[in-house]
């Protein structure tokens, strides 16, 4: 009932068939959006350098494209983006911004690399600044780790591990306390709910903000039939248990 779209940059799909193929993205979400028995399509790994028109229209409109979308920025300091050599923030901050105004109810996702060479604690600040300004629902940090052969392995400004560390904690507790806000304003929604599991006699699934095996999950407890893996039912959000959510079935 979902497919889920990742790649290394999910955006870019099509531009390998060549100048006179123009099948890109959007087409693609077309036409999955056609397999009558598909439910939910998401979107993960999607740059912000690619997010054309086309696209844009795409996510906000078709039903079956759930209103996530998984952005990894990596940073938002214009210096560390430059030594990554990635674009810098103010594009991303408009797209974002664009997206927020076209897709109601949309769910952000985002990870950011904590410790990169030569982060100052400036650079650390704005990363923070930003993520709280543009208010992520879900997100993760990871501290730098140097990976043989590449540039940043050879600068000689590394970070020490344990600050790494301490700003990815940092970055980790904005994030959770903008999801820990999410979660208590859905109490009182009524949201579709993807069954995944059962453990006892508790349904275990997920709504459209929540990617399988990253995210978080909503629960149904007492049911008296045990759903199936894949059923989709319509539940009335009552209570938070830590980052997850509870529901009852209503329809």
């Amino acid at each position: 009932r979902e497919i889920n779209l990742i790649a290394e940059d999910t955006n870019q799909w099509g531009m390998d068939f060549g100048p006179d193929d123009e099948r890109r993205l959007p087409e693609l979400l077309r036409a999955l959006s056609d397999i009558e028995d598909l439910k939910w399509i998401r979107l993960l790994y999607c740059y912000p350098s690619y997010f054309t028109e086309p696209l844009v229209e795409a996510i906000a409109t078709l039903p079956k494209v759930v209103k996530y979308i998984d952005i990894p920025l990596q940073h938002a300091s214009g210096p560390v983006l430059s030594r990554m050599q990635r674009p810098g923030p103010q594009h991303t901050e408009n797209l974002l911004k664009k997206l927020r105004e076209r897709i109601p109810e949309l769910v952000l996702r985002t990870t950011f690399i904590s410790g990169f060479p030569g982060e100052t604690e400036q650079d650390h600040s704005a990363t923070r600044a930003f993520a709280r300004s543009l208010g992520f629902e879900r997100g993760g940090a990871f501290a730098y780790s140097e990976e043989d052969g590449t540039p940043a392995a050879g600068f000689d400004d590394q970070i020490e591990p344990e600050l790494r560390q301490r700003r990815r904690e940092q970055l980790e507790r904005g994030f959770q306390r903008r999801a820990e806000v999410w979660a208590d304003r859905q109490v009182g929604r009524r949201l579709d709910i993807l069954v995944d599991r059962m453990e006892g006699d508790v349904a275990i699934g997920r709504s459209y903000a929540d990617a399988p095996d990253i995210d978080n999950v909503v629960k149904i407890p007492g049911a008296v039939v045990p759903f199936e893996p894949g059923m989709v039912v319509r539940c009335e959000i009552v209570e938070v248990d830590g980052l997850d959510l509870v529901g009852v079935v209503v329809e």
